[in-house]
């Protein structure tokens, strides 16, 4: 994007990287959430949820013929090869709306904006960005979050999907900047508000060097 100032925000489940967010949303930054972009990709009819049928079997679709989120996360979810392949088929896919969002963001005008993506590194989303800042958060605190926010998750369940995503190290190595939730609401507005002003900041000389 040669205008357009791009965070990517990232971190495993039940980090708290939603509420940092939109705390970005708040301070006047466009969001793509990548979450809300897996599930326009596998509506009926289109290529990605056929690709996915192929490979998991018509079972993990409901009688109306849309995708059953929690029957295709109990066969993705089984195995790290099986989660591997899951991301295959769908990452491009989501890569390509990304990418088209972006490129429409940066024709209104609009001079910043966020990637709210869990595998943001490894879709290779990162590379859309100009910084990338990851939450992190001790794993019984995402766990209680987790069972708070999805009401339809066990806790083997949610342990089994929260295990499946990558440890803590990996985020700190690769993100620019690290926000640190230890579950202290405030504390996580104050990392996120001071990030979002940084951004900001940086965007502003961005557009301002494209235009001199």
């Amino acid at each position: 994007m040669s205008r357009l100032y791009v965070i990517g925000i990232t971190g495993p489940m039940g980090s708290g990287k939603s509420e940092v967010t939109k705390v970005f949303a708040e301070t006047g930054f466009s969001v793509i959430d990548a979450d809300i972009l897996s599930r326009r990709v596998v509506e009926p009819g289109l290529p990605c949820l056929m690709r996915l049928v192929e490979s998991f079997s018509d079972e993990i679709l409901n009688p109306d013929g849309t995708l059953n989120r929690r029957e295709l996360a109990k066969r993705a979810f089984a195995s790290r090869e099986k989660t591997e392949l899951l991301n295959s088929i769908t990452h491009p896919y989501i890569i390509e709306l990304t990418r088209s969002i972006l490129n429409e963001t940066e024709q209104s005008g609009v001079p910043a904006a966020v990637i709210d993506a869990a595998l943001l590194f490894e879709s290779g989303m990162d590379s859309f960005c100009d910084k990338t800042a990851a939450v992190i958060a001790p794993f019984e605190i995402r766990l209680e979050r987790v069972l708070k926010r999805d009401s339809g998750l066990d806790r083997e369940q949610a342990v089994l999907r929260m295990s499946a995503q990558q440890p803590e190290e990996y985020y700190i190595k690769r993100a620019d900047f690290v926000i640190r939730n230890s579950g202290d609401y405030r504390s996580l507005h104050e990392q996120a508000e001071k990030l979002a002003q940084k951004f900001r900041e940086w965007a502003d000389e961005k557009q301002k060097c494209r235009t001199e």
